[in-house]
């Protein structure tokens, strides 16, 4: 029953956050994502949301900020300090690499309760979870530094 109920909240949870992602009468080939591209050590990097605030190179966005603040709450005691390696859970600058948010979001609402890992659905929001995805593929792509980043909050 429990496992029933948490696949029933992943799921209406997915719906909502894939539904967002449209326009109001837009069909799924319209929508098209707004990307946004940096430059790291001479190679370009596109992400399909914003790291910094517009006009800065150094300071991220509220969201990015508020993921660092909830990675560093909630995850951190399992997948590392700065998202880096850890020996109780993997490390999720890597998982992040190859996830898309859209990917990231069940797995962490769901949980994996056969390596550990407790489901965070009606603990963390889909919002919450998106922003802890773009902090730590902000680090992934080394786009975002180790230890507090810089926001508009400085």
């Amino acid at each position: 029953m429990r496992r029933i109920v948490r696949l029933l909240a992943i799921s209406t949870i997915s719906l909502a956050v894939s539904s967002s992602v449209f326009h109001a009468g837009a069909s799924p080939q319209e929508a098209k994502p707004k990307l946004y591209t940096y430059v790291v050590n001479d190679k370009k990097i596109t992400v399909d949301f914003p790291v910094f605030l517009e006009g800065s190179d150094k300071k991220v966005t509220k969201d990015v900020f508020h993921g660092y603040q909830l990675y560093n709450s909630y995850c951190f005691r399992c997948h590392g300090t700065d998202a880096t390696e850890s020996s109780l859970a993997p490390d999720l600058r890597r998982f992040t690499a190859v996830m898309t948010q859209k990917q990231f979001l069940p797995v962490v609402m769901g949980g994996r309760e056969d390596k550990g890992m407790p489901s965070w659905a009606g603990f963390l929001s889909a919002e919450e979870v998106q922003q802890i995805y773009q902090y730590v593929k902000g680090r992934s792509l080394e786009l975002v530094p180790g230890g507090r980043p810089a926001s508009e909050y400085d």
